[in-house]
């Protein structure tokens, strides 16, 4: 039996808890956070892991763990991170310490995903971020001078009080920096947020239309790759996310930790939310068993998400008994309208396709 060769980690807590966010995370309390990375050991000697080739350990903020259980979580993880060619993980401008640093670089973490959201302090305050753009250059200019200079940025775009002009100088400020990945994620009210409760609403279609338009015309000129949906690389062939790849080419991988998610064999499952339960050892809240029919849709629905991947005509036809070519007429046209591009039995998406991806799967799913 393959194995997967990915690994996703969870790590709940966050010192704040920003005012759109609705992932799985915890206020920090050290008294949590012992416990809460025993249990997470444990979890990860339940699963008979192999050589990885990815790591990724996201949040919540793994940097606001205190300097000794951040090395307590970098040792429990080391013996599974021999041999993985990536290892990111996600930290916060404010808490990614000189010292943090120096514990990623001994660890082998070869690349770190930040938090921006943006530059402006009007906006962070907007959404009750604790660093500025000082914190930001401070942390990716440490992060540089030990060596980790594959870096991810994320910002959101539709934060309140943002503008067309804002972005434009949160790229500027951003790429001035050296950064060779930025993620940029469209701003999605959930229900029981601040910005939620505050009556703050999403930006219309259009209007976050122009805003990805914007970043895709103004990286382009800096020779980043709009490889994903949400995602832009400098084009040069090493800074792309290889873990979220796998994820993309709709790769088997483990997840572990409160609400990770995972895929092993046949299975999708995910873990519970609930840290009672969690610390008990009671780990998987819900599996989804798949169907061939299930696999063939989330194909098509990821591989779909990145123009690195695509779909291959006959590898789908060999996995899961599907005929693209008996769609070729619905494909045809979408190639013709400009959302998709064919080259040698493989179809991919342009960036017009990524923009209207959920209508494309419909069609061909």
């Amino acid at each position: 039996m393959n194995r997967p060769h990915s690994l996703y980690i969870h790590i709940p807590f966050c010192h704040k808890l920003c005012d759109y966010c609705d992932f799985t995370k915890l206020q920090y309390f050290r008294k949590f956070a012992i416990p809460y990375l025993d249990a997470l050991e444990k979890e990860l000697k339940q699963y008979d892991i192999g050589m990885l080739q990815t790591i990724y350990v996201g949040g919540g903020t793994p940097t606001a763990l205190d300097d000794d259980l951040f090395e307590k979580l970098l040792k429990i993880i080391h013996r599974y991170s021999i041999g993985a060619y990536e290892y990111t993980i996600e930290a916060n401008p404010e808490s990614l310490s000189e010292s943090k640093i120096k514990l990623l670089k001994k660890y082998g973490v070869n690349r770190v995903s930040i938090g921006v959201q943006s530059t402006d302090e009007k906006v962070l305050k907007a959404i009750n971020r604790e660093h500025n753009y000082e914190d930001v250059k401070t942390a990716i200019r440490l992060l540089q001078q030990y060596g980790i200079d594959n870096i991810n940025v994320d910002l959101i775009l539709g934060l309140p009080h943002s503008s067309k002009s804002l972005l434009i100088k949160d790229l500027d400020n951003l790429t001035s920096l050296g950064i060779r990945h930025i993620s940029c994620y469209a701003l999605t009210i959930h229900p029981h947020t601040v910005l939620y409760n505050q009556g703050y609403k999403e930006l219309e279609g259009d209007e976050m239309r122009e805003l990805y338009d914007t970043v895709n015309n103004y990286l382009a000129k800096k020779d980043f790759d709009h490889y994903e949906v949400s995602n832009w690389a400098k084009n040069d062939g090493v800074s792309y996310s290889a873990h979220n790849i796998n994820y993309w080419a709709n790769m088997e991988y483990y997840g572990c930790g409160l609400g990770a998610a995972g895929y092993i064999g046949d299975v999708r499952y995910k873990n519970t939310i609930n840290l009672d339960k969690y610390l008990k050892g009671e780990y998987v809240e819900e599996k989804e068993t798949l169907t061939i029919k299930d696999k063939y849709t989330y194909e098509i629905m990821l591989r779909l998400r990145c123009n690195k991947l695509g779909l291959n005509i006959q590898s789908i036809k060999e996995k899961y008994g599907v005929n693209l070519y008996d769609k070729w007429e619905t494909i045809k046209e979408l190639i013709n309208e400009g959302y998709l591009v064919q080259h040698q039995g493989e179809i991919y998406p342009t960036y017009e396709g990524m923009m209207i991806l959920d209508q494309i799967i419909l069609k061909l799913i």
